[in-house]
């Protein structure tokens, strides 16, 4: 079971992210293309990347993903690349512990939907591509997994690395790593022991590797290949020269960029003065931003190049023949101000499609809701009050009562008011602070009240309380900070297939749009 939300519930700070979705002119001009102009980048992507390219590229595809034991048909998907017809779908994250957050999977389950829609719309090969973003050093993005407890706390399990700053891709597979995977997998016991074997690394793993294995064994069934930038570095020398030697060309491109996003009201997410580089990257040493501007622009095989945001999707697009790039808000809003360089460069910029969101609940927490009349959309603003929804929900006749107490309080007392304060002024003071504290008192015997009225009606104000930090923890949406781990372990691998399986690929107005679900997951013991 599965309803639409709308997404200014969830997404109301990412102003470009909503206009994009709705279609507004000021935000989809952003970007080269759109689904009317779909046939057109089609073929412009067939010509890049040159036959050579291709080969060298499914050659690399090959050996990292056979040596994650990937899937027949995921080697089948990188032979047909090989074909100059065929295209793919690329979205990219972080390799954040055992998965990282719902978003994630959302991300991944996007790539492959549109990868299959594309394909049906275009009658042409379209493969799904997950770029796992193993350069990246922010490790306080990657070192955590969390989830809800069963008394609705939100738990976290975290792991220390002393080479905190270097790239994650230097990360080992630590004792502090497989403690923190032990204490969750006991924490978050596995329904299914086949769901717990998706996350078991092999002995040679090192971290990163160990993640590229879990997508590439949950999404089997799918050919999803995973691609690593340290596994296509020595492809991308053309790129970084470029990078070099044009350090004020790339500057004044992503600047033109976010005048164009300023002028429109909308708020630029990278500076262009300190965007559009590349980083250095040495063993056991920390990931350094290259300094354009003093050091040579010469192309050096013994230095280890990285891409920083700003480029990392022209470097993947120059590389692979991306029709479309599967975004999250945030990623979407900085990806609008690469067009001109996208253009300068005159690689085809791939459709900017909008990966798909959704909120997860138990059939009992979703009857919860339903019991005590409370809309989703009520419950999706951090405004949101249980206790205040359970008095609402109480009696009629118990809150008139309540109404009337508190009436009678003042009229019983306000006679004492002026008497108190012609005696004495502090008196008066003390008569507001026993009015007070009558009326919290009887605030308290209210709650307590409401409390007992609902549950003699099969009503839990507990587990009531306990919706908030699963809809929203920490305030924020639940596909940021729950992990899919939790849920996987709770309720198994299907609702994933279900997911995917639920976009209809026939549909003429590919790629879908936007759609934020609620989808009401059955308990496996149920």
């Amino acid at each position: 079971m599965s309803q639409t939300i709308d997404p200014h519930l969830l997404y109301g700070q990412s102003t470009f992210f909503l206009d994009y979705i709705e279609g507004k002119p000021l935000a989809c001009q952003s970007f080269a293309h759109s689904i009317t102009s779909l046939p057109t980048l089609a073929q412009e992507r067939v010509a890049l990347p040159d036959l050579r390219t291709r080969t060298a590229l499914c050659d690399v595809l090959l050996d990292y993903n056979h040596g994650l034991n990937a899937s027949a048909r995921a080697i089948a998907n990188i032979e047909q690349l090989r074909s100059s017809e065929t295209l793919c779908v690329i979205g990219g994250q972080q390799a954040e512990f055992l998965g990282g957050p719902l978003f994630v999977l959302y991300k991944i389950i996007s790539i492959i939907q549109t990868a299959v829609r594309l394909s049906k719309h275009l009658d042409v090969p379209v493969i799904p591509i997950f770029w796992l973003a193993s350069e990246d050093h922010d490790f306080g993005e990657i070192n955590h997994t969390r989830w809800i407890d069963d008394s609705g706390a939100l738990r976290t399990i975290a792991f220390e690395w002393d080479g905190k700053g270097r790239p994650i891709e230097q990360l080992p597979i630590t004792g502090k790593i497989q403690q923190a995977l032990d204490e969750a997998q006991e924490k978050l016991r596995f329904l299914n022991a086949s769901d717990a074997d998706l996350f078991a690394p092999e002995s040679s793993d090192d971290y990163c590797t160990w993640h590229a294995r879990l997508w590439s064994r949950l999404f089997a069934d799918y050919g999803l290949v995973i691609v690593e930038p340290r596994a296509i570095r020595p492809l991308a020398a053309p790129f970084f020269t470029r990078v070099l030697n044009e350090p004020l060309e790339i500057t004044n491109h992503l600047t033109q960029g976010a005048q164009q996003l300023t002028a429109s009201d909308y708020d630029v997410l990278l500076d262009p003065e300190q965007s559009g580089g590349l980083f250095t990257i040495a063993e056991n040493d920390a990931r350094r931003r290259l300094d354009p501007l003093s050091s040579s622009r010469d192309f050096d095989v013994s230095t280890t190049y990285s891409a920083d945001a700003a480029l990392r999707p022209l470097l993947a697009d120059s590389l692979f023949p991306t029709v479309a790039n599967i975004l999250g808000p945030s990623e979407l809003a900085y990806h609008a101000m690469l067009r001109p360089l996208y253009e300068h460069w005159k690689i085809p910029q791939p459709l900017a499609i909008p990966r798909q969101g959704a909120t997860l609940l138990s059939r009992k927490e979703a009857d919860l809701l339903s019991d005590f009349g409370i809309d989703l959309s009520e419950a999706l603003v951090p405004t949101f009050n249980p206790l205040e929804v359970a008095k609402r929900t109480a009696s009629e006749d118990l809150r008139s009562e309540f109404k009337e107490a508190r009436s009678r309080i003042s009229e019983t007392l306000l006679p004492l008011k002026d008497t108190l304060g012609q005696i004495d002024p502090g008196l008066e003071a003390r008569w507001h602070q026993v009015v007070d504290q009558m009326h919290h008192q009887l605030d308290r015997l209210e709650e307590r009240a409401s409390r007992a009225d609902l549950a003699r009606r099969g009503l839990s104000v507990k587990h009531l309380q306990t919706l908030k930090p699963i809809l929203l923890p920490k305030e924020k949406p639940q596909e940021r900070i729950l992990s899919g781990f939790s849920m996987i372990a709770k309720y198994g691998v299907k609702w994933i297939h279900d997911m995917i399986a639920s976009e209809d690929p026939t549909r003429s107005d590919a790629p879908s749009p936007f759609k934020h679900q609620l989808i009401v997951l059955e308990e496996p013991h149920e």
